[in-house]
């Protein structure tokens, strides 16, 4: 009897060790580093083999007892997947199914099962499957997240930090002006659009476009006590589009024949270019008008080079013939990237594309441009040198992107994305991975711009019904019980 209970005792105790082993064991792959199968499916993945990946994770399935791990990898391929084909019911039942299963065997203290529960609740979440996503959330956060993973679910939720509107409006009441003709013009501001903001490098001013003229016109707000200085009067043309200078002592803009009080269109590269348009420079205070080039031709979206030197844009340049037939007006098929120096001098071609490349922005080191151009008739954002060369595509979803622009420290690159149906603001690091949203509201946000230090961002959205312009402090994520209070109320 006694020897009986010593080997139950015994194969007890060893199945004890065994379950301590295969947790110590499942545990190691998220403290420890990759298995072999786990870092090679990886590389498939990255490799754009996605048929090898998926076999090389089942192998890790089977074989290596990374499950959680091979399982959450299987699901990213999926979610990717379902990006690049958004009604592809089929990957995102996949997508859950290789989540979930990833979530039940991920060890309650892996570093991994964060970043699941917030993948699987993100596909919930853009289901419309709140009660699912929801659950995942709150119990996310009922757990210490890693600030990157409060600041990824802020932003699919909301506002990933603190947003306010800037009071673009003269008045809430009706106001009146002069025209450039002397003509005397009632309008009310706050039923008219705010577009194409622009902040000043030391965060104090920011420049904008508004048509509560009927035209497009520049303004200028000192974000210090609110003042409003209106710095183009040109009741026949439309000015919008603006950047200040690095040493923020002068403004570039666009300018065309008014189009009737419309707003122009923020998404760059969408077909929505002119036919006509220029680039002028102008003092902070609207002094000393000057165009950049004298030749007609389709250019907007003007901006500095970190030296201050030189001007990329984009343009549809007159033809070689027409630049040969004096009053000839045709241009070139498609907009592409051009830089010239701020005296209008040694204008140089960047991009030779069939297709439209919009909306450049310089490297904070001025070694690179990235720009939005199209492929298959998806907008995507490029990087080139800033010399020219080969340009190197950065994103790859089914959405389009546009208006990209650098951080000061150039690690990462903002940018407007149309994914999942709705224009937002997103970032991701400037090699094109480890895309967070920071915008998730109602209406559409455009345009952004940021001060040289990074902490001010400002952008133009209708989320108030009207297109206004609004500042985000990037200084002020929003935090875990704010996060907490927004999804009670949904």
């Amino acid at each position: 009897m006694e020897t009986n209970q010593k080997k139950e005792s015994l194969k007890s105790i060893r199945q004890t060790l065994y379950i301590l082993f295969i947790g110590i064991f499942v545990l190691s792959f998220y403290s420890c580093g990759d298995s072999p199968l786990i870092k090679r499916g990886k590389q498939l993945a990255a490799n754009g083999d996605t048929d090898a990946a998926l076999e090389t994770f089942g192998e890790a399935i089977n074989h290596d007892g990374s499950r959680a791990e091979a399982f959450y990898q299987i699901g990213l391929i999926y979610v990717e997947m379902v990006d690049k084909n958004p009604s592809g019911t089929e990957y995102r039942d996949d997508a859950k199914e290789a989540l979930s299963w990833a979530l039940d065997m991920a060890p309650r203290r892996a570093p991994r099962r964060a970043e699941i529960s917030l993948t699987l609740g993100t596909l919930y979440w853009l289901d419309n499957e709140k009660d699912f996503a929801l659950r995942q959330f709150n119990q996310l956060l009922e757990t210490s997240p890693s600030r990157e993973i409060v600041l990824k679910l802020a932003g699919l939720t909301g506002d990933a930090y603190h947003v306010r509107r800037l009071r673009t409006e003269g008045s809430d009441d009706y106001e009146q002006t002069f025209t450039e003709k002397g003509n005397i013009m009632t309008f009310t501001a706050k039923y008219n659009d705010d577009y194409s903001p622009a902040i000043s490098p030391d965060g104090k001013w920011v420049a904008f476009a508004s048509n509560r003229l009927q035209n497009a016109e520049l303004y200028l707000i000192d974000l210090t006590d609110g003042s409003l200085r209106q710095l183009t009067h040109t009741d026949e043309l439309d000015e919008y589009m603006p950047v200040f200078s690095p040493d923020g002592k002068s403004i570039a803009f666009a300018t065309e024949r008014t189009r009737g009080g419309m707003m122009l269109p923020p998404v760059q590269a969408s077909g929505s270019d002119p036919s006509r348009a220029s680039i002028y420079l102008m003092d902070i205070d609207g002094r000393n008008q000057r165009p950049l080039v004298d030749v007609d031709g389709a250019d907007r979206a003007p901006v500095f080079s970190p030296d201050g030197q030189k001007i990329a844009f984009e343009s549809k340049a007159p033809t070689q013939e027409a630049l040969s037939m004096p009053g000839s007006t045709e241009n070139n098929d498609t907009l592409e990237i051009y830089v010239i120096d701020v005296d209008g001098s040694n204008k140089a071609q960047l991009t030779h594309n069939d297709v439209d490349d919009g909306h450049p922005t310089w490297s904070p080191n001025g070694k690179q441009i990235a720009f939005s151009s199209m492929v298959e008739d998806i907008y995507h954002i490029f990087i080139i040198h800033a010399a020219g060369g080969t340009a190197k595509q950065l994103t790859f979803s089914d959405a389009s992107h546009y208006h990209p622009i650098f951080t000061p420290d150039g690690k990462r690159i903002i940018y407007v994305s149309n994914a999942h149906s709705h224009y937002t603001l997103w970032m991701m690091d400037a090699d094109g991975t480890n895309k967070t949203q920071l915008t998730n509201h109602i209406g559409a946000h455009f345009e952004p711009s940021l001060s040289r230090d990074g902490k001010k961002l400002v952008f133009s959205s209708d989320r108030s019904d009207h297109m206004r312009i609004y500042l985000m402090d990037l200084t002020r994520p929003v935090e875990k019980e704010e996060l907490k209070a927004r999804l009670i109320e949904e």
